[in-house]
């Protein structure tokens, strides 16, 4: 009898460790598999790896999209100057119908940037002058026109209704009696997705180019004027009237 009840725990113990023996099994059969498996891990990796990548990729495709409307403004903005520059010669030059018919055509050509909107461009013609006859060659404003609703743009060479003397680079001084047109081109840039990683790097999204060239004829003084066509020469409306 002291037998059977020294025996029964033992039997206990026994059977209760035989209960345990099949969780411990499938137990560590799914941690062998688990570490078989590496789809799961591949997924894991991939949540975790994927909003990074699709973080560079964006900003990679917003600042290739930012060099394009730089390289565009740029193009524009010699584009115009050497049109205005050869535009006639002798005392017939550029009438107010065709400053306006290049305006359109600058918002054609800006596609698929919305210049009209979210630009301006600023025609300048500026003259070496010496009215007082002082010896001192003054850059002097013949005319300039204005076109765009990003008002924000400030002149580069000032305003002609404000101050009649231009502000021209100290490396660009006229001689007497030359004429060059100075186009700038700025435009507001659109983001495609966010303007939050020019931010990151400090860089405006306002873009500003600039173009100079030398008129072919000295006699060109100003646009010619037509009734329907009045000057867009008001440097602080969209649409210089």
């Amino acid at each position: 009898m002291g037998d059977g009840v020294a025996d029964q725990p033992l039997g206990h113990h026994r059977r209760a460790q035989r209960s345990r023996e099949p969780h411990l099994v499938s137990a560590r059969a799914l941690l062998i598999r688990l570490a078989r498996e590496r789809r799961a891990v591949a997924m894991l990796e991939l949540a975790l790896v994927m909003p990074l990548f699709l973080g560079f990729v964006l900003t990679g495709l917003e600042f290739a999209n930012w060099v394009m409307a730089n390289n565009r403004a740029q193009r524009l903005a010699s584009m115009t100057a050497d049109l205005v520059a050869q535009s006639g010669v002798g005392s017939v030059g550029a009438s107010e119908k065709q400053i306006y018919d290049l305006f359109s055509a600058i918002d054609i050509t800006a596609q698929p940037f919305d210049l009209r909107n979210h630009g301006r461009v600023v025609i300048s013609s500026v003259k070496g002058t010496d009215n007082d006859e002082d010896g001192i060659i003054e850059e002097r404003f013949l005319w300039q026109r204005f076109d765009g609703n990003y008002v924000a743009a400030t002149p580069l060479l000032g305003c002609a209704r404000s101050n009649p003397l231009a502000t021209l680079p100290t490396s660009r001084a006229l001689p007497l009696d030359e004429i060059l047109f100075h186009v700038q081109v700025t435009y507001d840039y659109q983001p495609l997705i966010s303007r939050r990683p020019f931010g990151w790097i400090d860089l405006g999204t306002a873009i500003t180019r600039t173009a100079t060239y030398r008129a072919r004829s000295t006699q060109f003084q100003t646009p010619s004027p037509v009734n329907q066509f009045p000057a867009k020469s008001k440097c602080t409306t969209a649409d210089g009237l």
